[in-house]
C-alpha cells in the first residue's frame, strides 16, 4: 500500500481516554515554555519587535534619498582625497576598481582553495576512477564510457528521482540514489542537488569503489552499501588475492613503487585482498534487483537469472557481460591488470569493465564519457557553454565567425576552443565505439525471425513474425522494464511506393503510437493497434475498482498525503502490493514470441505485389518518460525537447528483414 491506513474511531477514542491526563501535562508544559520564550525575547529586544515590512521600506526610503542627494556629496568626498593624494578622480577610480577586482580574485581563489581541501578530503576517503586509471589504464578506458559511469550523470534518472518524490510526498528519500551513486550516499549527499554541485567521485557513479572496496555479502539490498574507507594506500578487494601485489612489492627497485605516505615514488595499495563474491552473481544482484519499501518489483534481473538456464548450467552474470564479446559467455581475455611505472604486471585472466547495456548519453560529451583531459582543461559549467554544435574549434566556423561575436569568458581564445575540440572528436570516437558495444550486446539479446505468411489474397494480407530471446540468463528486456522500449516497425507498400500498412512509426515526439502518447491521447494521431512492443506497462488501481495505465506507478492518493511505506500485508502470495503492478510482457531465456499483423483488403487500394519490411528496433526509454517528468526540470539546464530528441536519436534498428506478397489487384 502507498498510503496511510485510516485509524478505526473505537482505537482513537480509547487511546484518547487512556492517554488524555498525558496530554493535558504536555500541553501545559508547552505552553509555559512558549510564554516565557516570549517574555525573554520582549525584555531583551523591545526595538527589534518593529514591523518587518515597514523597517524594509524605511530602509528603501533612506536608500533612495542617500542615492539621489548623495551622488553630488560622493563625487566631492572623492574628488577632495585624491587632490590629498595627488591622483585625478579617473585614476582613483582606476585604483579602486583594481582593488575591487583583486579583492573578488582573492575571494576567487579562496573557493576554488576550499573547493580543493573538500575534493582532497573526499579522495582521501574513495579516490576518484582517474587516480585508478593511473595504473589500470585498460579498466578505466572501459569504465569510462560505460553505463555504470553514466548512472549519476543521466538527467532521465534525476528527474525521474525527483518526480517520484513529489509525488511520494518524499518517502521515497535516497532509494535511487544510493544505486546510482554510492559515493554520494556515503558522503552523505542530497538525492536531489545538482551534479554540477557533487564531488568529482561521486559523479562516478558505480566508479571503482563501490565494487572494490566491498568486503561482504549484501544479496537483494538494493543499494545501500557501506563501502570500506580509505585513500588510495588503503586494501582494496579483487577475485585473486594477494599474490602479484606482494610481487610486486618485493620488487619495489623495477616497479618505483611505496606504501607509506611521504616517501618519494609511485603509492599503491598495502595489499589486495581477497572477495569471492565479486565473481558471483549474487553481487551484481545487489543493485540489479530492486524491490521498493512497499514491496512493488521494479526490476527482476537478478531473480531472472536464478531460475535462469544459463543459472542452471554454472553460467554467471560476470561470464555474459564482463567477457570478449557482450552478451555471450564468449570466455576471457588474458593481459596484465596493471601497468605500473610503464611495466606490466604478470598475464592473468582479466575482465571487461564496459558492461553493454541500452543506456547512453544524452549530455554534452565535454561531460561523458569521464575524461581527465577534459576536467583539467574546464569545468562542467564551462564546457556546457562550449557549442560543439555550431562548430566551435572547427576551420569552417573559426574562418567566418565575426570579429564582435560574444562568446563566454572561457572561450574567447580562439586556441582554447581549438584545444576543446581536439577533445571532443576523441569523445565522439569513445561514443561511437560505446554505441558499437551497445549494438553487440542488443543483437546478442533480440533475434529477429521467419515470416510466416497466413492469407494473401483480395481480401487482405495477414502474416506473423517470429521475435525471440537470444539470452538464457534473463527475460528480455529486463531491468528497469517499464523504461525499455523494443518493438517491431512494420512498413507494408505497393508497387508504387505507397505506404497501405504501418505499425511502429513514431509520433512527433519520438513515441510509439500507444495509450501513452501525448499525440493519441489528444486524438491527433490514431492509436497503433497491431503494436508489438515489449516494454512493460505500470498498472494502477483506480478509486472505484477496475486499473488504469500509468507511466509512474504511482497510484491517484486515496488521501491528501501518498507515500511509501512497507506492505502492511504479506505479499508472498501476490508478490506485489494491492495497488500498483508491473505488467511485463517481455520474452522469457530462450523464449519467443509472435507478432500478428492483419491488412484488410479494403487497404489494398494500389497494385501487388506489396513489400513489407519489418524493423526490429530498441531504444533506451520512450519518449513519453521524459514528458511524465518534465515539471521537475532537467540537470545541465537542459531542456525537455533537448532531453527527448536526445533519446529519440539513441533507437537503434538490431535487424531487419523484407518479404514480398504476391497479392495482384
Amino acid at each position: 500500500m502507498l498510503f496511510a491506513k485510516l485509524i478505526d474511531k473505537k482505537t482513537l477514542k480509547f487511546f484518547l481516554e487512556k492517554n488524555g491526563a498525558s496530554f493535558l501535562s504536555w500541553g501545559v508544559a508547552v505552553f509555559a515554555l512558549f510564554f516565557l520564550y516570549s517574555c525573554i525575547q520582549s525584555a531583551s529586544s523591545p526595538a527589534d519587535m518593529a514591523a518587518p515590512e515597514k523597517t524594509a521600506e524605511m530602509t528603501d526610503q533612506k536608500s533612495g534619498k542617500m542615492d539621489e542627494k548623495g551622488s553630488e556629496a560622493s563625487a566631492k568626498s572623492a574628488e577632495k582625497q585624491s587632490e590629498k593624494s595627488g591622483d585625478k578622480p579617473s585614476e582613483k577610480a582606476e585604483k579602486d576598481s583594481e582593488s575591487d577586482s583583486e579583492s573578488d580574485s582573492e575571494k576567487d581563489i579562496a573557493l576554488k582553495a576550499a573547493a580543493d581541501h573538500e575534493a582532497l578530503f573526499a579522495e582521501s576517503k574513495f579516490p576518484s576512477a582517474a587516480t585508478c586509471g593511473t595504473c589500470h589504464p585498460k579498466h578505466y578506458e572501459e569504465w569510462s564510457i560505460s553505463s555504470h559511469s553514466y548512472a549519476q550523470l543521466s538527467p532521465v534518472y534525476l528527474s525521474l528521482s525527483s518526480e517520484i518524490n513529489e509525488l511520494s510526498s518524499g518517502s521515497n528519500g535516497d532509494f535511487c540514489f544510493r544505486c546510482h551513486s554510492p559515493i554520494g550516499a556515503n558522503l552523505g549527499e542530497s538525492p536531489f542537488m545538482s551534479n554540477l554541485d557533487r564531488h568529482p567521485t561521486s559523479r562516478e557513479g558505480i566508479t571503482c569503489v563501490v565494487c572494490h572496496r566491498l568486503n561482504k555479502n549484501y544479496n537483494k539490498r538494493s543499494g545501500r552499501l557501506a563501502l570500506e574507507q580509505g585513500g588510495l594506500l588503503e586494501p582494496i578487494y579483487g577475485p585473486t588475492g594477494n599474490e602479484e601485489m606482494t610481487r610486486v612489492l618485493n620488487n619495489t627497485d623495477k616497479y618505483r613503487v611505496v606504501i607509506e605516505e611521504g616517501k618519494p615514488g609511485r603509492k599503491i595499495h598495502r595489499e589486495a585482498k581477497q572477495f569471492k563474491s565479486i565473481s558471483a552473481p549474487v553481487f551484481c544482484g545487489t543493485c540489479h534487483d530492486v524491490t521498493l519499501f512497499n514491496g512493488f518489483r521494479l526490476e527482476e534481473a537478478f531473480s531472472e537469472y536464478r531460475t535462469s538456464p544459463a543459472a542452471a548450467k554454472g553460467t554467471t552474470c560476470q561470464d555474459c557481460h564482463m567477457g570478449k564479446e557482450q552478451g555471450v559467455a564468449s570466455g576471457y581475455e588474458e593481459g596484465p591488470a596493471a601497468i605500473v611505472g610503464g611495466k606490466a604486471t604478470k598475464k592473468r585472466k582479466i575482465t571487461n569493465h564496459f558492461f553493454a547495456g541500452p543506456d547512453y548519453s544524452v549530455i554534452h560529451p565535454g561531460l561523458f564519457p569521464h575524461n581527465a583531459e577534459a576536467q583539467e582543461m574546464a569545468s562542467m559549467e564551462e564546457w556546457l557553454q562550449f557549442d560543439h554544435e555550431a562548430g566551435w574549434g572547427t576551420d569552417d566556423f573559426e574562418e567566418k565567425v565575426a570579429e564582435d561575436y560574444k562568446f563566454p569568458v572561457r572561450w574567447s581564445s580562439i586556441d582554447d576552443r581549438y584545444d576543446a575540440r581536439e577533445i571532443l572528436n576523441k569523445q565522439f570516437e569513445r561514443l561511437a565505439f560505446a554505441r558499437n558495444l551497445r549494438l553487440e550486446v542488443l543483437r546478442n539479446g533480440y533475434f529477429l525471425g521467419e515470416i510466416v505468411t497466413l492469407k494473401n489474397d483480395e481480401e487482405g494480407i495477414n502474416f506473423k513474425v517470429k521475435v525471440s530471446n537470444g539470452t538464457s540468463g534473463h527475460n528480455a528486456p529486463t531491468g528497469f522494464t517499464g523504461e525499455r522500449l523494443v518493438w517491431l516497425h512494420v512498413s507494408v507498400k505497393d508497387r508504387d511506393g505507397k505506404v497501405v500498412f504501418e505499425s511502429g512509426d513514431l509520433d512527433p515526439n519520438g513515441d510509439v503510437r500507444d495509450r501513452e502518447s501525448t499525440y493519441v491521447h489528444n486524438g491527433e494521431v490514431p492509436l497503433d493497434r497491431q503494436l508489438f512492443d515489449l516494454r512493460s506497462r505500470f498498472v494502477v488501481s483506480n478509486l472505484r475498482g477496475g486499473e488504469r495505465e500509468r507511466i509512474i506507478p504511482i497510484p491517484y492518493p486515496l488521501t491528501t498525503i501518498p507515500f511509501v511505506r512497507p506492505s502492511t500485508q504479506s505479499l508472498i502470495l501476490t508478490g506485489e502490493p494491492g495497488t500498483e503492478r508491473n505488467h511485463r510482457r517481455g520474452i522469457e531465456p530462450l523464449g519467443t514470441r509472435w507478432a500478428k499483423y492483419q491488412i484488410d483488403g479494403d487497404a489494398l487500394t494500389g497494385k501487388g505485389p506489396y513489400m513489407a519490411k519489418i524493423e526490429l528496433k530498441a531504444g533506451m526509454a520512450p519518449a513519453n518518460l521524459v514528458g511524465a517528468i518534465q515539471g521537475r526540470g532537467f540537470d545541465y539546464a537542459m531542456s525537455a525537447r533537448e532531453v527527448v530528441d536526445g533519446v529519440a536519436a539513441g533507437y537503434e534498428i538490431l535487424w531487419e528483414k523484407e518479404v514480398t506478397f504476391k497479392t495482384d489487384n
